[in-house]
């Protein structure tokens, strides 16, 4: 998936022409991202399945939690400045419908690991590994954020100084809840390989463990890419005349 960057006159500068180039390359880290993680399981582990096979609906856990709680979350913090002649009220529902659709993929993803533990016989307990723990509290981050992100900056009524005053916390807490994600993702892809990666056992690095640490340096490189690219001041996105016109008749509404 790649995005439009702007017009030409807006790509002369030095500064977004850097930022086309790394845009691309995250696009790319994140696409080969997902697409080794499919591969993994379906080489490796078996494929997808129902609820009639807790291990293969398992998979559904590190496939639905790529696409939707690192590459969907990380476009999600990237739109603004990926799509910056875009008029930022339409940026804003996009920003909003992306994250959307990633905790759908990611509540998703929950369910299928606590069906693949119930189900098993005997069944596995819940919730006591430290991959467990950060991803959880990842998750009700990211939900606590597009809760108070939707109320501050796209339901009516809210002042406009309250909405400066909730910016840097809506960033900062977006960051680090994306961090956090990719933290639990590293810890489950070695959790998952220790335990099921035996004959040969994940020490030897077989295909399989090897796969592994490359989808898990994906990961880090992805996750460093969108931290830079949404932090960088030069690349920051410049409001354009819809954003003034929108802005004075959100003030007038107040």
């Amino acid at each position: 998936m790649l995005f439009s960057l702007g017009s030409n006159k807006t790509n002369m500068d030095p500064a977004l022409i850097n930022f086309k180039v790394l845009y691309v390359l995250t696009q790319l880290v994140g696409l080969t991202m997902i697409v080794l993680v499919g591969t993994w399981i379906g080489q490796h582990f078996g494929g997808l399945g129902g609820t009639s096979n807790p291990k293969l609906e398992f998979n559904w856990h590190p496939l639905f939690m790529t696409i939707g709680f690192i590459y969907l979350y990380g476009n999600s913090i990237l739109i603004y400045r990926g799509f910056r002649t875009t008029r930022k009220k339409t940026l804003k529902l996009t920003h909003a419908g992306i994250h959307l659709a990633a905790f759908v993929l990611t509540v998703i993803a929950l369910k299928t690991v606590f069906d693949s533990h119930n189900l098993a016989s005997p069944p596995i307990p819940n919730m006591y590994s430290l991959h467990s723990w950060l991803g959880l509290s990842a998750v009700i981050i990211f939900s606590l954020q597009y809760v108070a992100g939707f109320v501050a900056f796209l339901a009516p009524g809210l002042r406009e100084n309250y909405r400066i005053a909730m910016m840097p916390l809506h960033i900062y807490f977006g960051l680090f809840g994306f961090g956090l994600a990719i933290a639990s993702a590293l810890m489950g892809l070695t959790e998952k390989a220790i335990f099921a990666i035996t004959n040969p056992p994940y020490s030897t690095l077989p295909p399989a463990g090897l796969l592994a640490n490359v989808i898990g340096v994906l990961y880090v490189v992805f996750g460093a890419l969108v931290v830079y690219l949404a932090t960088e001041p030069s690349y920051k996105r410049k409001p354009i005349p819809e954003d003034t016109a929108l802005l004075t008749s959100s003030s007038a509404n107040e």
